[in-house]
């Protein structure tokens, strides 16, 4: 499960919205201790906004791929 650390959700609002409209599933966790947003993503950490919405295109593309590769696309 993929979970976004946040320490307040309305300086990372675009951040929340591109976890939430991922295909995969996730959580937004807020922590005010947090001093910038983190993913967390099995055992791989991502901190900061940069590396956090690199990270979300990257996961982005896979899950479109994944979810484009389907079998009755191709004929036997």
């Amino acid at each position: 499960m993929l979970q976004l650390k946040i320490d307040n959700s309305q300086d990372y609002w675009v951040l929340e919205d591109r976890v939430k409209s991922l295909l995969i599933p996730s959580e937004i966790c807020i922590d005010n201790s947090v001093t910038v947003p983190q993913v967390l993503d099995d055992n791989k950490l991502v901190s900061g906004v940069e590396a956090i919405n690199k990270y979300l295109d990257d996961l982005e593309s896979f899950t479109k791929q994944w979810y484009a590769c389907r079998c009755d696309m191709f004929p036997l």
